[in-house]
């Protein structure tokens, strides 16, 4: 295990800053997800930036940073422009689980992925 692990590990520790990573991923992992599908769609960044109507540079970092942190709001947006739905289910937590699971029909991309 490297320095930045053996830190990363460290710091995970602390119920706090762990909360926070494990929120980080799962930002990372819709925002990946939805890239998957518009890819996988052939669905340009310009087209995208046309139907949502906003800036390009904008939705280039939104759908390629490590930090994403998209709006309910921008969710709903890019959701919108790639004429896609989703569910949501909210139940009780089992030990271990992680807080996001997120899977796709088949059609759309093969990624299914859970925020860990």
């Amino acid at each position: 295990m490297n320095r930045y692990e053996q830190r990363r590990e460290r710091f995970l520790q602390d119920p706090e800053v762990a909360e926070g990573y494990r929120e980080m991923a799962a930002e990372f992992q819709i925002m990946q997800t939805i890239e998957a599908i518009r890819l996988k769609q052939q669905i340009t960044e310009e087209d995208l930036v046309a139907q949502m109507g906003k800036k390009r540079d904008a939705i280039s970092r939104l759908l390629t940073a490590q930090d994403p942190n998209p709006t309910l709001e921008t969710v709903i947006e890019l959701l919108s422009a790639l004429k896609l739905t989703a569910d949501i289910t909210f139940r009780r937590a089992k030990e271990g689980d992680p807080p996001l699971r997120i899977t796709t029909e088949p059609d759309l991309t093969s990624v299914e992925m859970s925020a860990e």
